[in-house]
């Protein structure tokens, strides 16, 4: 989780009939930790890839950790008090996701892939601790609910024949549910923070014989990216 950029200092007043009243002045410390995100699911390539070589689609669990401390003056019993106080947050989520890809290819063993996809997911845990007053802090959470377009960038090797390996980075680019006023990033206490993904994918292609095909010719079908050889198209 990275936090958002915060103002060393923030003030936040409220406008009443008898003028602007403060309700804190103070510095903000948000804290991103290290989570836990694993996936399994499924690969379906095309035999004439135009925009995309191929989809991917499964479930996955997530795991979003981070903290936030505040100190500074907030507003009790109408007045302004000198306060510190933290809150740390984690929430394990499962949920469903689904990527379509493109390859460019860089060597016979080497390539880069671009993916856009789109997950949803639920909160089955969520924890959030507190210490100290809130006052007016305006504080709010992220729902358990959540629906997001991402996007995500890997660096892939194919380490034998049908096996590739693919190193990547994944964030939202875009909630939708809840939609956040076309934000990105989530809310945590009174900050806000990016959730940023990085896996190691491992991907098994299975060879399948295609439908049409009679007798045992020695035609090479489909895409060769992605055959034996993993070798790069002659012009």
């Amino acid at each position: 989780m990275i936090p958002a950029h915060h103002e060393d200092i923030e003030k936040r007043v409220l406008n009443t009939e008898n003028g602007p009243d403060t309700l804190y002045n103070g510095s903000f410390n948000a804290k991103g930790k290290i989570g836990l995100y694993l996936e399994g699911g499924w690969a379906h390539f095309f035999d004439n890839p135009v925009l995309a070589h191929y989809i991917d689609y499964g479930f996955h669990y997530k795991m979003l950790r981070g903290a936030e401390t505040f100190t500074g003056l907030t507003k009790v019993d109408q007045s302004m008090l000198a306060v510190s106080n933290s809150g740390k947050f984690s929430q394990h989520f499962l949920g469903g996701f689904f990527h379509v890809n493109r390859i460019m290819q860089l060597t016979d063993w080497t390539f880069i892939q671009a993916s856009l996809g789109a997950n949803v997911e639920y909160a089955v845990i969520d924890k959030i601790a507190f210490d100290g007053v809130v006052g007016g802090l305006d504080q709010t959470f992220a729902d358990r609910f959540q629906g997001q377009f991402n996007a995500r960038i890997g660096f892939g090797y194919k380490a034998e024949s049908g096996v590739f390996i693919i190193p990547s980075i994944e964030t939202p680019i875009l909630n939708v549910q809840p939609f956040y006023d076309g934000k990105s990033t989530l809310p945590y206490f009174s900050s806000r923070y990016r959730p940023i993904i990085i896996s190691i994918r491992f991907l098994f292609l299975k060879k399948q014989k295609a439908a049409d095909c009679v007798g045992k010719g020695t035609e090479r079908r489909g895409a060769d990216l992605w055959g034996n050889d993993l070798k790069k198209k002659k012009r």
